[in-house]
């Protein structure tokens, strides 16, 4: 057994989250955690390299023992920044997030929100504030905004934003 020792804050209250630790063959280590107390693991993180930080996560977050969210640090500073999510349950991403500046919130959200495999919603915090500014919705699904709802305190200009009629993260 080695040294290795790292802490984690699971559900983001700002408190450290009580975890075991599983030292893989490879070096990679798994940390495991109950976070509802029922005795079955509902987060999965795994720290690649060993070096304390978390590298990429899954939560079954509505505790049914499905891993419906999974997240990545793409940059390496141990902040989970990326985020795709089943959340129907019906093995399809149908949420993709990114969270830029690493403050808890995704500033750029697409969503399939009637579970076609169609992105029908995106959501955009223009300023950073941790709230959404715009809201835009294609409802023909064919790849074009057709409507944006913009909150009124905000002045920057916010380009149209076109998808691809897939899903961007399937292949992830």
């Amino acid at each position: 057994m080695s040294d290795y020792s790292t802490s984690i804050d699971v559900d983001g209250d700002g408190n450290w989250d009580d975890h075991t630790v599983h030292e893989q063959p490879d070096g990679s280590v798994e940390l495991h955690a109950d976070m509802n107390g029922d005795g079955k693991v509902d987060f999965i993180g795994y720290d690649y390299d060993a070096d304390g930080l978390v590298d990429a996560s899954e939560y079954d977050r509505n505790h049914d023992g499905v891993f419906e969210t999974q997240m990545r640090d793409t940059d390496g500073d141990g902040w989970q920044d990326e985020e795709i999510a089943d959340r129907n349950g019906d093995g399809a991403v149908d949420l993709a997030g990114t969270d830029y500046n690493e403050d808890g919130t995704l500033e750029n959200v697409v969503l399939d929100n009637n579970f076609n495999g169609l992105i029908d919603t995106f959501v955009q915090d223009t300023d950073l504030d941790g709230r959404q500014d715009v809201v835009g919705f294609d409802f023909n699904e064919d790849g074009n905004t057709d409507a944006v709802v913009q909150h009124p305190n905000v002045t920057e200009f916010v380009d149209p934003v076109q998808y691809p009629n897939i899903n961007p993260l399937l292949a992830n």
